[in-house]
């Protein structure tokens, strides 16, 4: 499936990243069209699934099909991105056994950042997690879906951050991102914003006490009940009876 983009008129202004584009290096404008196709594939713009249509995509992001085509191949290593030989660029689609490892491994990754955090987190970031928390209830509060999507991205790459362990960041980052093509629909069914956040206030509760074995426990049932929720979203047949049990079994 392509996606016509709309053209740009001559009082269209052109962004800085753009119209600069003459003076900069091709590996910066490349890294700046994988950046902002990235942010059209995150924000659902373009769907997985789905065709990239280069002469639209350079039309519409005001450069050549090179840099396009180059960007495709940077997001293909990011994993959001499928390169086919002979029939283009597509949007990368999860199945849900990738979907359901993924939540598996993040679960493992998450724990461990988890348990470390208990032990060497700092005041500083104690506050910037508390401030996510209560910027996520505000936007439960207006039933803002896209903010609190954004506040918990950010809880949660900053535990990892926090975590100390740069290996496990760098691989959660790079299964996170697989992710993002789904993880908009966990928040789709009401109530799962606020269960979500409660969890979040649980187990920064456990790492404020310093208890490293609880906030581990807490974060790998964080992220079960996390695909539980995603997989309640899509409507899956089992997932009713999977996550009423994976509730009943949270610490």
């Amino acid at each position: 499936m392509s996606r016509s983009f709309p053209r740009q008129s001559a009082e269209t202004p052109v962004p800085d990243a753009v119209a600069s584009r003459g003076r900069r290096a091709p590996e910066a404008l490349g890294i700046d069209v994988a950046r902002r196709l990235e942010q059209l594939i995150v924000g659902g713009t373009l769907l997985p699934g789905e065709r990239l249509n280069e002469v639209a995509l350079a039309r519409s992001l005001g450069v050549s099909r090179g840099p396009v085509r180059e960007a495709a191949r940077a997001l293909e290593r990011n994993g959001l991105v499928t390169v086919i030989m002979n029939r283009g660029a597509f949007v990368r689609s999860l199945t849900l056994v990738e979907a359901r490892e993924i939540y598996e491994i993040n679960g493992v990754l998450f724990g461990l950042a988890c348990g470390r955090a208990a032990a060497t987190l700092t005041a500083a970031q104690a506050a910037s997690l508390r401030g996510l928390v209560e910027a996520m209830d505000a936007a439960i509060a207006r039933e803002d879906r896209d903010a609190f999507f954004q506040g918990n991205s950010e809880f949660h790459a900053l535990i990892m951050a926090s975590g100390g362990n740069r290996e496990a960041q760098e691989l959660y980052g790079q299964l996170t991102r697989k992710l993002l093509l789904l993880r908009r629909r966990s928040f789709d069914q009401p109530g799962h914003m606020r269960e979500a956040n409660g969890e979040h206030r649980a187990l920064l509760e456990a790492i404020l006490a310093g208890d490293a074995a609880r906030a581990r426990q807490l974060a790998e049932a964080h992220a079960r009940l996390g695909c539980g929720r995603f997989l309640d979203a899509i409507g899956h047949p089992v997932a009713a009876r999977e996550t009423k049990t994976q509730r009943e079994e949270a610490p």
